[in-house]
């Protein structure tokens, strides 16, 4: 059943909205995908319905989990028209959407909801959840398809819009499909009636329109008689307001489960996928607590590696200081043999300089021993010369 929201406008109830304009965000159903011609699109069909204006800004590629806003964030920015004129802006999809992005999905679908009304203030919001062909989906998809639509459904009603289920509407039937999930000309009908039902059964009487008497009365009772008149009218129309047909008692109760229900298998999914993650989160937390420990063991490892190679390092240290103190020993003694070799050197030179000096007086007695010879031989010789009798003694 619609779930009435806030009127912007005050002579109007409910869904009612005054305004010529239908603005249309979606998907790939929305913008058209699978009708033969624009004109046999959903959108188009529930437009011309309801006797307005369609702005279409779907696009193919749009899912509500990524797209959706930015589509609004367009029809917000097209300044072509008047927005105060749009009555209604009709939000579709979901079934695009995996369940692997239900979080993003649900806030995603609220999130839609708040620009679209920030864009037109005065238009009825229309969440049509989950258009499109289920024939060909095997049991996961059918329920993760509506775990998707229950929990955009739920948004909606929360954000004050009015929450149309369209995903039964082709169920698995074949001969409203064209390919996937998008309908055919059938379908795209089908969807559309939908949606104008929905609407038509959100709009309802005027609540504040003034009453005007059918009757004129001339006794000087007529004002009497015609605030009485006016009375009754209006307890009439209050009656026909609260008796406004949305279902029986009975009905209203199982919308309501039913609501619940949903909310409920939204919720175990969304509990299950943060369990999943949980425990993925968990076992990736084991992994980085074993690769912890690993990385503990070889810095470990490591210290104990360290403090071997400090220990080997300051044995080494110590048999350098002991071999320094050895070296500086036998440089020490090196230096004191240094010294007394030098003052033998120095010895060896002065006895050397005074041999040179010897050998030079020995050289000059030794020419002038050999001249004094000489002379003595020559003098010999020419004295022998001059005298042939030889007496040794001078005699």
């Amino acid at each position: 059943m619609p779930t009435a929201g806030p009127s912007a406008a005050p002579l109007l109830r409910s869904g009612a909205r005054a305004g010529t304009i239908i603005v249309w965000i979606g998907g790939p159903i929305t913008a058209g995908g699978g009708a033969s011609t624009p004109a046999n699109r959903m959108s188009s069909i529930a437009s011309r319905d309801l006797g307005l204006t369609e702005k279409n800004y779907a696009a193919s590629t749009a899912t509500v989990s990524n797209g959706l806003v930015t589509r609004c964030y367009a029809a917000r920015d097209d300044k072509s028209y008047d927005h105060n004129q749009v009555a209604y802006v009709a939000l579709a999809g979901g079934l695009e959407d995996p369940v692997s992005a239900l979080p993003t999905v649900i806030y995603k679908a609220r999130d839609v909801v708040n620009e679209c009304r920030k864009a037109f203030p005065s238009a009825r919001i229309i969440w049509a959840a989950g258009p499109g062909s289920l024939a060909g989906m095997d049991d996961t998809q059918l329920a993760d398809s509506t775990t998707i639509v229950s929990a955009i459904l739920g948004q909606a009603r929360q954000a004050g819009a009015l929450a149309v289920n369209l995903r039964t509407v082709l169920g698995t039937d074949t001969s409203m499909q064209s390919s996937g999930i998008l309908p055919n000309d059938v379908g795209h009908e089908a969807l559309a009636e939908a949606i104008v039902e929905a609407i038509e059964d959100d709009r309802a009487e005027p609540v504040d329109t003034p009453i005007t008497p059918t009757r004129n009365y001339s006794s000087g009772l007529s004002d009497w008689a015609s605030r009485q008149v006016e009375a009754t009218r209006r307890r009439e129309a209050e009656k026909r307001e609260a008796n406004r047909p949305t279902g029986t008692e009975l009905g209203g109760v199982t919308q309501k489960l039913d609501e619940l229900t949903q909310q409920q298998g939204v919720q175990q999914v969304l509990l299950e996928q943060q369990q999943d993650e949980l425990d993925e989160h968990q076992q990736e937390l084991e992994a980085q607590q074993k690769s912890l420990q690993s990385q503990q063991n070889q810095l470990t490892q490591h210290q104990n590696e360290l403090e071997a190679q400090q220990k080997s390092l300051k044995t080494a240290q110590d048999a350098i200081k002991d071999a320094q103190e050895q070296l500086k020993k036998v440089v020490g003694d090196q230096g004191d043999q240094v010294a007394s070799l030098q003052q033998v050197s120095d010895r060896l030179s002065q006895v050397t300089a005074d041999l040179q000096t010897t050998t030079s007086k020995l050289q000059t007695i030794e020419t002038t021993v050999n001249s004094n010879l000489r002379m003595r031989v020559l003098q010999i010789e020419t004295w022998l010369e001059n005298n042939t009798t030889f007496s040794p003694w001078g005699g």
